[in-house]
């Protein structure tokens, strides 16, 4: 009788984020920048004030109002704020989005995810009795309409965990990859095809700086509705910390999602929401402004990184560094041992993003770190690595 197979053992990001000294942690996907002073300032005026109390399950109204605004003037969609049931609510993160899918939509089915895929959009799932299905990318990190769709086909028709879901997310956690017009309308059309539902995972929206711009699928023809779009203000506000997110689509899908919130976690931090609400649309250059520091930081690191002799991946974003490490090393874990201890510098193995041995000799390095941060790591890894 043959032994089962050995399930891969994948690396911990949290367990090495709490090795690594902060001058030298590229690991964990958060902004590790400072909070913007207007919104911290509106923050403890709320808080001194005791408006620290019940909020709605779909958040408060004036965040839901500024949300929309901001969905009407970046991704060029309309959404009712006054539409019952409600087609935006805040969540709990972006996390708390995808737990309310989980929840209410996916027990027993099954959702596809590209690889390299962000961990949590599998963890989540199954944490909810619902299975992943990993869709494995090229070394281009493409793909072919033709095998998306057999594949999800063979998935749909399945007798358990059958198909019920594709999650984009573009750009991708942790490769960066913006995904083209072609690409999403090719997505699109298997959904279609299938009668499947699709999760838009935006949070790196305003981080594209590439030739192939942020376009929700959302957006595409026949796609408002099968289509639930997540996001959050962890990265692009600096507050990982106070889990603010959102969600939107049809009304009859996001309803869903409050349902499932309400029981799980009530409501999001109503203080926390009513400073966000004050700030989100009141500076038109915030977003561009964002995008273009982080270019910088892209920019000035990959030059170094390649001067190392890594291959940088040009992802069209600019929230995280997709690499092949040195071509004199094989297995990113234990380059990444290495370097956190010759050099006090911590990266994420690209094994900890994928299924196969694909993306094994491969790194995610997060440059969502203060300039000086960044510049001392590359001082770190150029005397151990040149």
């Amino acid at each position: 009788m043959s032994e089962p197979l050995l399930k891969k053992v994948k690396p911990d990001i949290r367990a090495i984020t709490r090795i690594v000294p902060p001058s030298g942690n590229l690991v964990q996907g958060q902004s590790e920048l400072p909070i913007d002073p207007e919104l911290a300032r509106e923050a403890a005026e709320i808080i001194a004030a005791s408006q620290n109390h019940y909020g709605g399950s779909e958040g408060q109204e004036s965040l839901r109002q500024a949300v929309a605004a901001k969905i009407a003037k970046y991704n060029n969609i309309s959404v009712d704020v006054d539409a019952r049931p409600f087609e935006v609510m805040v969540t709990n993160g972006g996390t708390g989005a995808l737990i309310g899918i989980a929840q209410s939509f996916l027990r027993g089915k099954s959702a596809l995810v590209f690889e390299p895929y962000y961990p949590y959009h599998r963890r989540i799932l199954e944490e909810f009795g619902a299975k992943t299905e990993a869709f494995e990318l090229d070394e281009n990190l493409t793909f072919e309409k033709d095998a998306l769709l057999a594949h999800c086909r063979t998935l749909k028709y399945r007798s358990e965990f059958p198909l019920h879901t594709i999650i984009v997310c573009s750009p991708a956690n942790p490769s960066g990859k913006v995904m083209s017009q072609t690409e999403l309308e090719a997505v699109a059309d298997v959904a279609k095809e299938l009668d499947l539902m699709v999760v838009s995972d935006e949070v790196y929206e305003h981080y594209v700086t590439g030739e192939n711009p942020h376009t929700p699928i959302a957006s595409l023809p026949d796609m408002w509705e099968r289509t639930i779009t997540v996001n959050s203000f962890s990265k692009s506000w600096n507050i990982s910390g106070w889990r603010l997110g959102y969600a939107y689509g049809k009304g009859e899908l996001v309803q869903k999602i409050n349902n499932a919130a309400n029981v799980i976690y009530v409501c999001p931090a109503t203080p926390l929401q009513s400073a966000l609400s004050k700030v989100l649309m009141s500076d038109d250059t915030y977003y561009t402004r964002l995008r273009d520091k982080f270019d910088d930081k892209r920019r000035t690191f990959s030059a170094g990184l390649v001067d190392l002799g890594f291959d940088i991946y040009n992802s069209g974003s600019a929230f995280y560094i997709w690499a092949r490490i040195p071509e004199n090393w094989t297995d990113a874990i234990a380059f990444n041992e290495m370097l956190m201890r010759d050099a006090g510098v911590g990266m994420t193995p690209g094994s900890a993003f994928a299924d196969s041995d694909t993306w094994d000799a491969h790194v995610r390095i997060c440059i969502a770190r203060e300039d000086d941060i960044l510049s001392g790591a590359m001082e770190k890894l150029q005397r151990v690595l040149k």
